[in-house]
């Protein structure tokens, strides 16, 4: 299959028109925790690649974007996480976009996006990327997340569409924006914003995006139909601090993503997902799977997120290593070790599991993870990311 994702070989042109897509020229502008969270979606031929063997291929995938809409969300007192899997802009890339609640209300938002790109020393490829994972990548690519290349993005954003905001500053306006209010707030303010975005900074100060009514309808469906993560009960909900940052806490073969929320010195909640490639035969991709974004990789693959293919992973758990528990179970039992702990505190009890990881359920109750010590130390990075 052929790329044609900021690929090697893609013209100016076309890349032209992929940025003005992505911001205006300034000229105007875990399903319940406990739960089987995926939402799988076939999609139909007509949304797919233009090639005829692109499409033929793109066919047979499905969509797994973590859809539970009739999650069990804890009462307002206890703060939880909402995380979901969007395509906010175009079919070249996708978005984790995680939501932290309070009631109805929306306390934090975080968005970070995907996509393929021509590898130069410009950019930083995901963890793993150099590893077995990306193995994957479409010939002379590397996958990316915009947040921490944020640098070389705007650079292209400048060069293509004369943007003068950078993509971190404008996804942070878009996610402030969205901070204190609820859901239905958030469509209230979309409806305001023209089909074209032509005044997405009347609405969202800071913002040019074109696609702002994405990302915000992004959040409003992370808030609606997410996966949940329940944290703690805390009277300083406004209060918290947050950080979501990527890692490589299971081999060379995936990828991490975590979201912490800080209450102080202690964790009130994270959120914690991988994604991995596997066979579309029995995962769901990350949403625009089907799409230019599933262009080009290795034949019989697609990224795919573990927590929203979470039946499917856990029978390869079962099948391959004896697994007595979920993925899901697994991932959220570490989730809970870690509220009302301090970094200091996981670090010591993550010491204390043997460099084997055989004696995980003796420290992390209910975790049967061998590499629960890295999953524990994505989680402190985080930690520590969110207090600085």
């Amino acid at each position: 299959m052929k790329s044609t994702k900021l690929i090697a070989g893609v013209s100016a042109l076309a890349f032209s028109a992929l940025i003005l897509g992505a911001c205006s020229a300034d000229n105007g502008g875990s399903a319940d925790s406990s739960s089987q969270a995926a939402s799988s979606t076939t999609v139909s031929s007509s949304a797919q690649a233009s090639t005829e063997e692109s499409s033929a291929a793109n066919a047979e995938v499905t969509i797994a974007d973590g859809k539970s809409e009739d999650a069990k969300v804890p009462a307002e007192g206890t703060v939880y996480m909402r995380q979901l899997y969007a395509a906010p802009h175009g079919d070249k890339s996708f978005a984790v976009v995680n939501v932290t609640m309070n009631g109805e209300k929306i306390l934090s938002a975080k968005i970070d996006e995907f996509q393929y790109v021509e590898k130069t020393d410009d950019w930083k490829a995901v963890p793993n990327g150099d590893g077995a994972f990306g193995e994957a990548f479409p010939e002379g690519n590397i996958l990316v997340a915009k947040m921490e290349n944020s640098d070389a993005y705007s650079a292209l954003m400048k060069d293509h569409a004369g943007s003068t905001q950078t993509w971190q500053e404008s996804i942070t306006a878009i996610t402030d924006f969205a901070k204190g209010k609820t859901a239905a707030d958030l469509e209230t303010e979309i409806a305001k914003i023209a089909d074209d975005g032509g005044n997405v900074a009347d609405v969202v100060s800071g913002s040019t995006f074109t696609d702002t009514r994405g990302y915000l309808q992004a959040i409003v469906d992370a808030a609606t139909s997410g996966m949940v993560s329940e944290g703690q009960a805390t009277t300083n909900a406004d209060g918290l601090k947050e950080a979501m940052i990527l890692g490589a806490p299971h081999g060379d073969k995936s990828f991490g993503v975590v979201t912490v929320a800080m209450d102080g010195d202690k964790i009130a909640a994270t959120f914690l997902d991988e994604f991995q490639y596997t066979d579309p035969a029995d995962f769901g991709g990350v949403p625009n799977s089907n799409g230019a974004f599933g262009e080009g990789i290795a034949d019989g693959q697609v990224l795919a997120s573990k927590l929203a293919n979470n039946d499917a992973y856990s029978a390869l758990m079962k099948d391959h290593a004896q697994a007595t528990k979920t993925w899901q179970e697994s991932a959220t039992a570490i989730e809970k070790f870690v509220q009302g702990k301090t970094v200091a505190e996981i670090e010591e009890a993550a010491g204390k599991i043997d460099d084997e990881g055989k004696n995980v359920a003796d420290v992390v109750s209910g975790a049967t993870f061998t590499d629960a010590k890295g999953y524990l130390q994505l989680i402190v990075d985080a930690a520590n990311e969110a207090t600085k």
